[in-house]
């Protein structure tokens, strides 16, 4: 009988088996994900050898688009097992360009192939006791909670389902001891029939949690089983049936249990922050729920229908801090659409931000939402900055935090700071809408619009019926100079939603085409609307800078400057405007916005 050859690398006191896929250390076996395992042969195979990021995603995860965080947290996890040697340095990093392992690696031939110490024959359940069988890896212990599965046939409760799934993932992101992958990684894979150790090996997570719900009259079941990637084995399954009025506590009660089968042990503190509820009277968290899914739709209806819900969940319980917040996040949003004015929507969403922070000054969403009323609506920049580096402080992992300050940042002209913010918001979510189409925008102000393009496409390609990325493609290719691609985009968002804003944005492009008559048509046809409804006139003041009307765009943007305008606080980076800079009312305009001197 022939002997197998086993082919075998060792480094410190490491040996790296690649038939066996598994790596030991000083005898006893180190549990990996896969990917996670693959990265190490990939650069123990190329030692000494400068290997590009690029390369190694496409070896990695073949045919597959995936964020380069996923290669970013599969060398964390291996630095963080390496500190087990801290006299060796393993993988050095080459700045923006990939990474190389430098330990002095042994090649050996075993032809005796010895037994795994402690492999087992076939993958195990938990007992009956529910004990761990076996417990994850130190060095990986990181989690991906698929989208809850909604088992009624009402299609009204995926709101419960989502919010499930929201709740869970976001009281376990509070231990720093865990990873949880983001929100909406996640929620690219609902609907789909999903393998959850292949979803596991894609995302290079520990173990993969998979749920689903039943609504029966007032009583609801959720079905949970936690899944080690690394082996198929069963870490905890369980069926916990509540009534409906306790839906918060339900959420509180999962992620606690989760975390203890994760985790070797829980701090005080960190219990109470994953099982902390927010909403103690029956009926008020369910209507939060439903306020955050319609939120999530970024829609002008979608809006309205969040403040219903979150209206209705405060009536409830006037005490309920996250309603409030969310509350505030609605009318802060519904600005772009322009159904009421400013001066309606600021009061009613400062008001509500200010009582969810005296509810509770800890709550993150709460000091976001405070900054973006204190940047858009009051001018107030330092205090802006302020609230905004206070949610970050009490949220690091807030991806929504970081991109709006981001967007501070970009209005201050502070350019270099907004690329940083950016960036961590995309690493934290890397495939959320909003974060995803600001940095479209992002890259507009700077003038880089191939990149802008390019970045919105990719965010289309995910999330097609999503209005404002629609619209700054439109703009975008309005700035690279190709008229009828942005003519063709932004008639396309018109098809999503209808504001006046966009009609005017419209108007400028048909302008900056040499279409003069359709431009004026818009431009008359603005007018008339405003007699009815709320018309934002900084679009009115766009169409005559881009018809080269200076005198009269200078009299609508002083009007957009009486009426609050959130849109002149972009006054100093936007290039819609470019052609009026050098004009002494331009100045004039930047200096009474109060602006901070530039760095």
């Amino acid at each position: 009988m022939d002997i197998e050859i086993t082919r075998l690398y060792k480094f410190g006191p490491f040996r790296l088996d690649v038939k066996q896929q598994l790596l030991m250390h000083q005898g006893e076996p180190v549990q990996l994900a896969p990917k996670v395992f693959e990265t190490l042969l990939l650069l123990v195979e190329r030692r000494g050898q400068l290997v590009g990021k690029a390369e190694m995603m496409n070896i990695l995860w073949p045919d597959r688009h995936v964020e380069e965080s996923n290669l970013t947290q599969n060398i964390f996890t291996l630095r963080k097992l390496f500190r087990k040697d801290q006299g060796t340095k393993y993988i050095e990093t080459i700045p923006r360009r990939g990474y190389r392992f430098v330990a002095p690696v042994e090649e050996i031939q075993d032809d005796s192939a010895p037994a795994v110490p402690g492999e087992p024959s076939a993958p195990q359940e938990t007992g009956s006791a529910g004990e761990i069988l076996p417990p994850l890896a130190e060095a990986n212990i990181s989690l991906a909670v698929l989208p809850v599965i909604n088992e009624s046939d009402d299609e009204e409760l995926e709101y419960l389902a989502d919010g499930l799934t929201e709740g869970i993932i976001y009281n376990l992101s509070r231990l720093s001891q865990l990873r949880v992958v983001a929100r909406s990684v996640m929620f690219s894979y609902k609907g789909q029939n999903v393998n959850p150790i292949q979803v596991g090996n894609e995302l290079g997570v520990g173990a993969v949690l998979v749920s689903s719900i039943l609504l029966s009259g007032s009583n609801l079941s959720i079905k949970t089983e936690l899944v080690n990637v690394a082996n198929g084995w069963r870490l905890w399954g369980e069926q916990l049936d509540r009534p409906l009025a306790d839906l918060q506590a339900l959420e509180s009660d999962l992620a606690l249990r989760i975390s203890g089968k994760l985790l070797s042990a829980l701090t005080d503190l960190e219990r109470s922050q994953v099982s902390k509820t927010y909403a103690p009277k029956p009926g008020a968290y369910k209507l939060y729920l439903k306020g955050r899914y319609y939120w999530n739709k970024k829609s002008a209806e979608g809006y309205r229908k969040a403040i219903e819900s979150f209206q209705g969940a405060i009536e409830i319980d006037p005490n309920f801090a996250m309603a409030y917040s969310g509350l505030a996040d609605s009318y802060v949003a519904f600005d772009f659409y322009g159904v009421l004015p400013t001066w309606e929507t600021s009061p009613i969403a400062k008001a509500a931000a200010l009582k969810a922070l005296a509810i509770d000054d800890t709550l993150t969403e709460a000091h976001c939402s405070l900054a973006c009323i204190k940047m858009m609506f009051e001018r107030d920049w330092a205090g802006a900055e302020r609230e905004f580096k206070r949610a970050i402080e009490l949220s690091p992992s807030y991806a929504h935090a970081h991109i709006w300050y981001s967007n501070f940042l970009m209005a201050m002209g502070r350019i270099e700071e907004s690329s940083v913010e950016s960036q961590i918001a995309r690493k934290l979510d890397p495939l959320d809408g909003e974060v995803n189409q600001y940095l479209g925008w992002h890259f507009m102000h700077v003038r880089q619009f191939d990149r802008a393009i390019s970045q919105l496409e990719k965010t289309l390609e995910r999330h097609p019926g999503f209005f404002l990325a629609r619209v700054a493609l439109g703009l975008a290719f309005l700035h690279r100079g190709e008229f009828a691609r942005a003519i063709e985009e932004l008639e396309n968002a018109s098809l999503v939603e209808k504001p006046p804003l966009l009609l005017a944005f419209l108007g400028h492009a048909y302008a900056m085409a040499g279409q003069k008559e359709k431009a004026l048509k818009i431009l008359e046809e603005l007018k008339e609307l405003s007699k009815q409804t709320h018309v934002p006139v900084y679009g009115i003041g766009l169409i005559y800078t881009a018809l080269g009307n200076g005198s009269q765009a200078f009299e609508w943007f002083e009007k957009a400057y009486e009426t609050q305008s959130a849109w002149l606080n972009w006054m100093k980076v936007t290039p819609e405007i470019d052609s009026l800079r050098p004009d002494p009312k331009f100045t004039n305009l930047l200096h009474r916005l109060n602006f901070p001197p530039d760095a």
